[in-house]
């Protein structure tokens, strides 16, 4: 790694290479007395602490010819490894590429993007930007009971359960590798019974007009609707829902058919004039964006909090301002995996090289006031929408109801505006659109 003039977070570098192959070793260069934070993430993967020089013309010149060297060595000093991994977009290493790729060795180049030369990105086997594992960061933390509920009751929707009970449960938490002990309980079965009695509070909640079969399948249906990327008529969603979750006709007195213009009638699903069979907004974006949904209940405490953190000085990292907020304000690890989202693509933290991609756990500081920081946030919410569809005017109330829990559409309109003004979203009568998608 050329970390004095790359700098990354080692630990998502680490975690994409992992996906390579085994990791038998590696160096980091740099003037390290600059990053004391970083070395600590290094070491304990085992990669080697290379100190370099300041930069400079000659230093930088001696710095290149340094890492070339080693790795020439480490190519025949150990033989049996056969992928090199480089994290540098500079130029000044094609010939070393060239040379590992001629002794019949994989070469992966890491980089940002813009700071990769073309000659360099061909001459590699694989070139990774360094921000598309930025973008596919997630969020680790200590599941709540809350969290734990909301995932097996996702995997039940997905799967296409029959029933909820102590075997399926079972299956489902032994494959999420999770420590009852963690949650105050004193055996496994009174963890699972606890489980079975949430998930049915919170996925049963009919008037008993339907059985948890038909309940749960309609679930299904609305989840296989909302992320289908064909449009459906009828009878292909009664073909095609049933390829993937065969309708068991026992265990209703339905048909498929019937059970779906059931929810049709009571709205649960709509048929537009082309006869494709939709689920309606809000509905619709609860499913598709599950992992960041607004929470406008806690949102602006949260922006709040952490605004004053950085501006406070007590936060280095979005995690770091994320795991804060999470104790202090009881959130569970789904708000604020929201949140911390929504702050790494805010565009209002930089790195401290001035990059503007930055990652969970590198040290970074906010580059905003509170208005600035508050909107960019809200505005996250209202781009992820616009980037898979367009958004009717005269479906403002819902959008504003969704993102701000209330059908008044002032603050809405505002922020509207600003991502107008970015030239990020256009108003094409009667539809509003994400700049991506103007030729869709």
């Amino acid at each position: 790694m050329d970390y004095q003039n790359q700098p990354v977070d080692p630990e998502l570098i680490i975690e994409k290479i992992k996906e390579l192959g085994k990791i038998v070793g590696g160096k980091a260069y740099a003037h390290w007395s600059k990053y004391p934070a970083t070395m600590f993430s290094f070491s304990r993967h085992g990669i080697e602490l290379i100190e370099m020089p300041e930069d400079g013309f000659e230093n930088k010149k001696g710095n290149d010819i340094k890492l070339a060297i080693d790795a020439i060595e480490t190519m025949f000093s150990l033989p049996h490894i056969d992928m090199f991994v480089l994290v540098t977009g500079d130029a000044d290493f094609v010939p070393l590429v060239k040379k590992l790729r001629i002794y019949g060795k994989e070469v992966i180049v890491v980089s940002r993007s813009k700071n990769t030369s073309k000659e360099m990105e061909l001459s590699a086997d694989m070139f990774i930007p360094y921000e598309d594992i930025v973008k596919s960061e997630k969020i680790e933390d200590k599941d709540s009971i809350e969290d734990i509920v909301e995932e097996v009751i996702r995997i039940i929707e997905e799967h296409n359960y029959e029933d909820v009970n102590e075997h399926i449960i079972k299956r489902i938490v032994t494959g999420m590798k999770i420590d009852y002990r963690d949650f105050g309980f004193l055996s496994f079965s009174d963890f699972v019974d606890n489980l079975i009695k949430k998930v049915r509070d919170e996925f049963y909640s009919n008037n008993g007009e339907y059985s948890e079969y038909e309940e749960n399948y309609m679930r299904y249906i609305e989840r296989f609707l909302a992320t289908s990327v064909m449009p459906l008529r009828l009878d292909d969603l009664v073909k095609k829902a049933q390829e993937k979750n065969p309708w068991i006709t026992k265990n209703s007195k339905y048909s498929l058919k019937e059970l779906i213009q059931k929810m049709i009638e009571e709205k649960r699903l709509w048929k537009n004039s082309r006869g494709y069979i939709i689920v309606p907004i809000p509905r619709r974006w609860e499913i598709k964006h599950e992992k960041i949904l607004p929470y406008p209940e806690h949102r602006d405490k949260f922006v709040e909090f952490v605004y004053n953190l950085f501006k406070a000085g007590k936060a280095n990292s979005i995690i770091e301002a994320i795991h804060t907020a999470k104790k202090e304000l009881n959130l569970t690890n789904k708000v604020v995996g929201s949140f911390g989202i929504a702050l790494k693509f805010s565009g209002k933290f930089l790195g401290k090289d001035g990059s503007d991609y930055v990652s969970m756990k590198t040290p970074v500081y906010l580059n905003a006031d509170y208005e600035d920081f508050k909107t960019a946030v809200e505005a996250f919410y209202l781009k992820s929408i616009l980037k898979e569809e367009d958004i009717h005017e005269k479906n403002l109330p819902i959008a504003s109801k969704y993102i701000y829990n209330t059908e008044n559409t002032k603050r809405l309109n505002e922020i509207i505006e600003h991502l107008m003004d970015l030239q990020e979203v256009f108003y094409i009568k009667p539809y509003y659109k994400y700049y991506k998608n103007l030729n869709k």
